[in-house]
């Protein structure tokens, strides 16, 4: 055996009593910094809630009906919507007048009075709405229409006035 020169000997780790081989150097603890990852997180979270703002508020564009069938008025019951004053939806019973408006509150009711007192079964329910009402009014009307007249078709038509 050589034995080992100076230099050796000084660069070495020095061994403890009762140990084969010399002691190793530990290594440092691995560092990863998750603040980058935090930041882009938060900005996929503002450019998704931003974006589904903007495609919830965004217009669908409705192509205009080609074919259509006429529906039979005497067989329908008729409920007119228009934009008032403040921009908010009026409802009618039949065609637009003072003693023909509607509470949004008791359309339900309303409706089905006017079935039943009907001369012959209207089962047929006619929404005309002005095209710049919104299509959550429109819903709600034909939710009551649906829940007051049992078995009854829906149509809707769309009065395209300026």
């Amino acid at each position: 055996m050589t034995a080992l020169s100076s230099k050796a000997l000084s660069t070495a780790v020095p061994f403890e009593e009762n140990q084969l081989m010399p002691k190793r150097r530990q290594p440092d603890d691995a560092h990863f910094d998750v603040t980058p990852m935090v930041d882009l997180v938060f900005m996929m979270n503002i450019f998704f809630l931003v974006t589904w703002i903007y495609a919830a508020m965004a217009e669908i564009d409705l192509p205009a009906a080609s074919h259509c069938i006429a529906t039979n008025l005497d067989n329908a019951v008729v409920v007119t919507i228009k934009l008032g004053d403040n921009h908010k939806p009026v409802y009618y019973l039949g065609d637009p007048g003072p003693d023909s408006e509607l509470n949004p509150t008791d359309i339900e009711k309303r409706l089905a009075d006017e079935v039943k007192t009907s001369s012959n079964d209207k089962n047929i329910v006619l929404i005309k709405a002005e095209k710049d009402v919104m299509l959550r009014d429109i819903v709600r009307v034909a939710t009551a229409a649906a829940s007051a007249v049992k078995g009854s078709k829906l149509n809707l038509a769309v009065v395209e006035k300026n």
